[in-house]
C-alpha cells in the first residue's frame, strides 16, 4: 500500500479508498479530488453577540482544534491550506436566532453559492457536491455553546494529558435538510431517485436507519418527539474528524452514532447543562 501521507498536493493523492488505510481524513481527501471542490470545513453561525472577546476566543479555539486534528492525523500540510471557516454573523437577524431560523438562512445562503450540480469525477458515492458536509451541515453557536469555551479553557491549561476528557467546548451541528416529517433536501431533486437506485441491502439498511431515526415518543425538542431532531451537540475537540465522518451515506442521523440532545457527541455520556 502506498504511503499517501507523503502527498503534498491533491494531484498526488490516490483516487480509491483502498489506498488510504486508516487515514482519518480519507473521505475529505477523496471527495475534494472527486467533486473538484477543494474548500472544506463547516460554515459557522454566530447567534450570540453580548461578548466579542469571548466570541474571538471561541473561534480561535475552534481553529486550533481543526489544526490539532490535522496534525495528529498527519494531514496538516496538505489540507490546512484548503480549510475555509466561513463565519456568518449579523446581529440584527441572528442574535438569539433559533435553530429553525438558522436552518432556513443556511438553505437560502446556499442558493447563492453557485455549487456545481455534478462532481468532476466519480471516485466516491457523492455524485452531487451539494451532499458534501460543508453544504449539508452548519455550526450553530448560541450563548450556551459560547460559554463552553470558558469551561474548557479553565479545565485545560495546556498540561492535560487527555484534553478530550475535560469539560468540552461545544457547538450544535444543524442538518439543513431536516424537517419534522423526515429529511428533504430542497437543493437536491435527485435525492429520491438516488435512494431508489441503492443496492438492495444498503436500501434496506437505510430504511431501517431512517425508521429508527424518526421513532417517536421522545421528550419534545424544537417541537419534535422524534429520535432524530435535525441537530446534535458536538465536542468541538473532534471538529475536523467529525467533518470527515459526515461524508458517510447515512449522515448525522445514523442510528448507531447519533446523540439526541442534550447528550454530546461522540459518546453521549456527557450532556449540556439545562
Amino acid at each position: 500500500m502506498p504511503d499517501t501521507y507523503g502527498a503534498r498536493t491533491l494531484a498526488e493523492l490516490p483516487t480509491h479508498s483502498v489506498h488510504y488505510g486508516q487515514d482519518a481524513f480519507q473521505q475529505t481527501c477523496l471527495n475534494m479530488i472527486s467533486t473538484g471542490i477543494h474548500k472544506w470545513g463547516f460554515v459557522i453561525y454566530r447567534c450570540a453577540y453580548d461578548d466579542d472577546e469571548l466570541w474571538n476566543r471561541y473561534l480561535a479555539q475552534l481553529k486550533s482544534f481543526y489544526h490539532d486534528n490535522l496534525v495528529k492525523e498527519r494531514r496538516a500540510e496538505l489540507l490546512e491550506p484548503y480549510l475555509d471557516l466561513t463565519v456568518i454573523e449579523d446581529q440584527a437577524t441572528l442574535d438569539n436566532a433559533s435553530r429553525f431560523e438558522v436552518r432556513k438562512h443556511f438553505n437560502q445562503w446556499l442558493s447563492g453559492q453557485n455549487i456545481p450540480k455534478l462532481s468532476a469525477h466519480d471516485y466516491t458515492h457523492i455524485a452531487r457536491p451539494i451532499r458534501l458536509p460543508r453544504f449539508r451541515y452548519c455550526l450553530y453557536v448560541d450563548k450556551q455553546c459560547l460559554d463552553t469555551v470558558t469551561q474548557f479553557q479553565a479545565a485545560n491549561d495546556g498540561t492535560a494529558l487527555f484534553p478530550d476528557l475535560v469539560q468540552p467546548m461545544v457547538y450544535a451541528l444543524i442538518d439543513r435538510a431536516w424537517t419534522p416529517n423526515g429529511t428533504e433536501d430542497p437543493h437536491d431533486p435527485f435525492e429520491a431517485l438516488r435512494k431508489k437506485t441503492l443496492e438492495e441491502a444498503d436500501d434496506e439498511e437505510e430504511d431501517d436507519d431512517e425508521e429508527d431515526a424518526f421513532e417517536r415518543g421522545h421528550p419534545l425538542i424544537d417541537g419534535s418527539d422524534h429520535r432524530y431532531v435535525g441537530w446534535q451537540y458536538c465536542n468541538a475537540i473532534y471538529v475536523g474528524t467529525t467533518y470527515d465522518e459526515l461524508h458517510r451515506r447515512s449522515g448525522l442521523e445514523h442510528v448507531d452514532s447519533y446523540c439526541r440532545p442534550p447528550a454530546i457527541y461522540p459518546c453521549g455520556d456527557v450532556s449540556m447543562p439545562s
